[in-house]
């Protein structure tokens, strides 16, 4: 399926930022699937216990599958940054070339938070953050589902339509499928996550990451996993020693 980010002519989260604006929030632009990997490092690391991962890096791992959503729905290639101090917990950007070859961006700003309590209290979690401050336009919630549990999430999504928030793009994310979805193999439930889109309309989607990851791992070959921007100039980054900095 396809999930309703606000894309739309004379949508505010449409509007165009200058390549000199993006690199205001950030020179270095990642490939989603590098914060997955880092994400996966550090699960490893943790002993495979994602409750003691540091919060950064389960912030990572949700800002990285709304990158991959995102392509997924546009066919675009949008890029990750993490700042070092929130807020955002995150940002998500894509490029797009103008008739005139120059380069524009558009770009979202994530805000995540976790529910650990039993399914019924999932409300009040995201309601809380909903409640906590004006968000800018662009920004995306998501509420990161620790808590194996039956949840409703059709029901939920009808309670936070009537509340009135400046978020309007929720989603909850958990790694692996519903109960409803079928059975996977302890392989294919490693690499597989479900998307459920609240606000502003319904939605659920199972994505599996290895198309991604083979798609990073072409990148990454070439030298190409990453964007720089510097001096309003767009050049390709990448962590391969075999490459160097290019110009795109």
């Amino acid at each position: 399926m396809t999930f309703y980010f606000g894309e739309k002519e004379g949508d505010e989260l449409m509007r165009k930022i200058n390549l000199r604006d993006i690199n205001r929030h950030a020179r270095r632009w990642d490939h989603p699937v590098k914060g997955l990997l880092k994400y996966a490092q550090s699960v490893k690391k943790h002993g495979g216990d994602i409750l003691k991962l540091p919060k950064k890096d389960r912030e990572r791992y949700c800002v990285s599958l709304v990158g991959l959503a995102l392509k997924n729905d546009s066919n675009l290639d949008w890029w990750t940054h993490m700042p070092n101090s929130d807020p955002p917990d995150g940002l998500v950007m894509t490029l797009r070339q103008e008739k005139n070859g120059a380069y524009m961006g558009y770009m979202r700003e994530v805000e995540v938070v976790e529910h650990r309590d039993a399914s019924e209290k999932i409300l009040d979690v995201i309601r809380s953050k909903m409640a906590e401050k004006t968000y800018e336009s662009n920004t995306i919630l998501v509420c990161l589902a620790l808590t194996p549990a039956i949840y409703d999430f059709q029901k939920l999504a009808t309670m936070l339509a009537s509340i009135k928030s400046s978020l309007k793009h929720i989603f909850v994310v958990f790694t692996g499928i519903s109960l409803t979805q079928g059975l996977l193999s302890a392989d294919q439930i490693q690499t597989t996550y479900t998307m459920v889109q609240l606000l502003p309309v319904f939605g659920q989607t199972t994505l599996n990451i290895r198309p991604y990851l083979d798609d990073f791992k072409e990148r990454y070959n070439k030298g190409q996993e990453s964007r720089i921007i510097e001096n309003n100039r767009l050049y390709y980054g990448t962590a391969n020693p075999k490459h160097v900095k290019n110009n795109s």
